[in-house]
């Protein structure tokens, strides 16, 4: 499972690097309209589910294709249910994606540290650190439901930003577990 996961490396950096340029996005042009975001964050969710259902599926990790599975349907939703129904459900839906996918984030972060062998593991708490920055991301929307557009732009932006952050730190983490396995899982 392990040689797999470092061997696909890039797919968690494909995905950081996803919501990165997402978060960079967001705070480049913040007053766009409502229906900017809609799209924007509906591609985003489904190219972040898409990545990770591959990656799971490479590894054969349920937790993960899981996660995966749960952004793309929330992405395939935010882009193609109708408008309206999109825009009254826009800060409840993403608050959902959040908290589901930072759930399973840290299921599969306490999968993987109990799957591991000897210290290969060092960057885990990456993998956990996002899920609960995810979860309390949710969270907060939940709570807040009646925010303002560009006030939710701003939030998504600087959540997908570290998010994204974490994600490329933990990328780079798994490509460097290679010398730990001690096999020749050759980078892709």
């Amino acid at each position: 499972m392990f040689d797999e996961f470092v061997r696909r490396w890039w797919i968690v950096a494909a995905r950081g690097a996803v919501s990165v340029m997402f978060g960079i996005a967001a705070f480049i042009a913040p007053e766009s309209t409502l229906s900017w975001l809609i799209k924007l964050f509906g591609l985003f969710a489904l190219a972040d589910g898409v990545f990770t259902m591959g990656a799971g599926l490479s590894v054969s990790w349920l937790t993960l294709f899981l996660e995966g599975f749960v952004g793309a349907a929330v992405g395939v939703v935010t882009l193609f249910a109708p408008t309206a129904f999109v825009e009254l459900w826009l800060v409840v839906n993403i608050a959902g994606y959040a908290v589901l996918t930072g759930g399973i984030e840290l299921v599969g972060a306490l999968g993987l540290k109990g799957k591991a062998r000897g210290s290969m593991v060092q960057g885990d708490w990456l993998l956990g650190l996002n899920g609960a920055i995810s979860l309390l991301f949710g969270v907060i929307l939940f709570f807040n439901t009646a925010m303002s557009a560009a006030t939710l732009v701003m939030m998504l932006g600087g959540f997908a930003l570290i998010s994204g952050a974490l994600l490329l730190a933990f990328a780079f983490n798994v490509k460097g577990w290679r010398a730990v396995l001690g096999s020749p899982a050759v980078a892709l």
